[in-house]
């Protein structure tokens, strides 16, 4: 289930809209900061010419009263008020004897001698110097500046009365609230061009990038194979350069991935049909136990019907008719140094079955574990097949060996023969009888030895196999033959590697067998030589080479080596490697020959490891 997404949704805006609004706010706070600035400025240079106008009038008007201040001529006091009201700036004029009282108000007699106590006339009557107050007047209340003038004769500093005038400030606002709107007026058509031109420079930048979004939208979609050309010879003009040129190398990544997913399925269908089709069993297993992959063949050799579906299940239920395949699977996940290749019998429907199973480590890739890919093969039929070809073969060497046994009885069988038919008549000749006691036992002694070999080449021996050190073996059997070694002038080499192998084998057997090969390689040695023992183990097989310095052998000799009665011996029957390649061969194993005229031969025997 997906995560919900906390994160707070913004508002789409088109980026032309915000480009004019970002425009617009910046003509409207600075055409409003002009507005206030000039606004500021205006008035406050209309208040200091009305200040200094009112200064002016009133103190003209003090030098014109003073007298009539000193004397008290209220009538032209009250006249010279009124003609100074008589400017249409000028509200009204005011003015005050030494007592404070009114000694003239312009258009106002009925105020004359009284005593104003209103708070602009308390702080005119307090001023010592010229001052300057702006406030309401009138009924209409009117913004006005007063302006209080003490009047001052001469030196003396005695004050004889004060003019106040008061300004009207009307037309001040009216002309700066003029000015202001013609400000807002100009700025408003400033607003329009603005927004005009912005609009105009917005399109410049936005319309190339809203092509490239709806190029992004289209490619998005999967509609990759788009041409478009956008000249603005700026960045935007290198964005849509480096954004066609992403889409072209996307369009060759996609054709060349596409190009390999067509192959990969290609090859999945084939391995599919492959691992269906193939006769041998495939079954892969995890590090966990667990099953991956298990073809057709598998399923009939392991008889597991087809409805029942074995992926992801553990090893054990998918083989529990099967304890000892199971076994040895669990142990080639745990340690898969125990050979590449194992024979074991299973049984399917009470029938045995033996299977020749290999295997092989598939590491492990990103999040998957690893494998082991394990190789069943049914070889049934080809043991059956074998088994019948080795009693064929029996059968071809008992007519070779009757073949050389007519051949060697015959000669003893002469011998014994003519000295019976002899017996008769020279009973009584000197010398008969010993030269018949001699030769006769002797050569039903021969007769004895071939029947002897004979049996061992036939007879099926119990072997009694165990584990054996292969090195341990040989050096044993060597040290046992150092006394003949000296007394025939061999040098013995050994060349055992750290790790010579251990094989499955009969221990007597085994010295037998190498006790044959060393006699062999001493009597081709008889004016001494050098005898080579190696032993080595790899890739899952032990091998052990023994070589001498002799004369060699021919190719002829080497193909007819192994046939039994075959000898390059004066004496001897000829058994001798017939019997060691029979032993060899029941322990699993293989023997040939290797030979060179004047260098010597060697005997390789190849064993199943049971550990390197």
């Amino acid at each position: 289930m997906p995560e919900p997404d906390n994160h707070p949704k913004t508002v789409f805006i088109p980026l032309r809209y915000r480009f004019i609004i970002m425009i617009s706010l910046m003509l409207f706070l600075l055409l409003g900061s002009l507005s206030l600035v000039l606004g500021s400025l205006q008035s406050k240079t209309i208040r200091s010419r009305i200040k200094t106008q009112g200064l002016s009038i009133a103190r003209n008007l003090a030098a014109v009263v003073r007298d009539d201040l000193m004397t008290y001529n209220y009538i032209a006091l009250e006249k010279a008020a009124n003609r100074a009201a008589d400017n249409p700036d000028v509200l009204y004029v005011v003015i005050h004897d030494k007592e404070g009282k009114v000694a003239g108000f312009s258009k106002r007699p009925d105020l004359q001698n009284r005593s104003l106590t209103d708070e602009m006339s308390r702080i005119a009557l307090k001023a010592e110097t010229a001052q300057t107050h702006e406030t309401m007047s009138g009924p209409k209340h009117t913004p006005a500046m007063n302006v209080s003038f003490p009047v001052i004769l001469g030196d003396s500093r005695m004050r004889w009365g004060t003019i106040r005038v008061s300004l009207s400030l009307a037309p001040m606002n009216q002309q700066i609230s003029q000015t202001r709107w013609i400000i807002m007026g100009l700025g408003f058509i400033a607003l329009v061009i603005g927004v005009f031109i912005a609009n105009l420079a917005a399109g410049r930048i936005t319309d190339p990038l809203q092509t490239l979004v709806d190029m992004t939208v289209e490619a998005s979609r999967g509609n990759l194979k788009q041409n478009f050309h956008i000249r603005t010879g700026d960045e935007i003009e290198i964005l849509a350069s480096n954004f066609s040129t992403m889409i072209r190398e996307i369009v060759s990544h996609k054709e060349a991935l596409e190009n390999k997913l067509d192959e990969i399925r290609q090859l999945q269908q084939y391995s599919e049909k492959v691992l269906d089709t193939m006769g041998d069993g495939l079954l892969s297993v995890t590090q966990k136990r667990i099953v991956g992959q298990l073809n057709p063949a598998a399923r009939m050799i392991l008889d597991i019907p087809r409805d029942i579906d074995t992926r992801g299940r553990h090893i054990r239920k998918v083989l529990n008719e099967h304890p000892l395949l199971h076994d040895l699977m669990v142990q080639i996940l745990e340690n898969s140094d125990v050979g590449t290749q194992q024979e074991i019998t299973i049984y399917r429907n009470g029938d045995p079955r033996v299977i020749l199973m290999g295997f092989g480590v598939l590491a492990e890739q990103g999040n998957r574990d690893t494998e082991v890919i394990f190789n069943l093969h049914d070889i049934t039929e080809l043991k059956q097949l074998e088994s019948r070809m080795q009693k064929a073969q029996r059968l071809a060497d008992i007519g070779i060996i009757a073949a050389g046994l007519a051949h060697e009885i015959r000669n003893p069988l002469s011998a014994i023969k003519t000295f019976s038919g002899l017996l008769p008549q020279k009973v009584n000749k000197p010398g008969f009888l010993e030269k018949f006691q001699r030769t006769v036992p002797r050569e039903i002694n021969r007769l004895n030895g071939l029947v002897e070999e004979l049996l061992e080449l036939a007879r099926t021996p119990t072997y009694n196999f165990t584990i054996l050190e292969v090195a341990g073996l040989l050096e044993n059997t060597l040290e046992l033959m150092e006394a003949e070694f000296d007394a025939c002038g061999i040098a013995c080499s050994r060349k055992f590697s750290p790790d010579s192998g251990k094989i499955r084998a009969d221990a007597d057997q085994m010295a037998k067998v190498f006790h044959n090969l060393i006699r062999n390689a001493m009597q081709v040695m008889p004016d001494g030589g050098t005898l080579t023992v190696a032993a080595s183990c790899n890739n899952a097989r032990v091998t052990i080479a023994i070589g001498d310095t002799g004369p060699g052998m021919s190719q002829e000799t080497l193909n007819t080596i192994f046939t039994p009665f075959f000898t390059t011996k004066h004496k001897g029957t000829g058994l001798g490697l017939a019997i060691t390649q029979k032993v060899i061969t029941e322990h699993g194993g293989e023997i040939r020959a290797t030979s060179t005229l004047n260098q010597g031969s060697c005997f390789t025997m190849e064993f199943p490891s049971q550990s390197c």
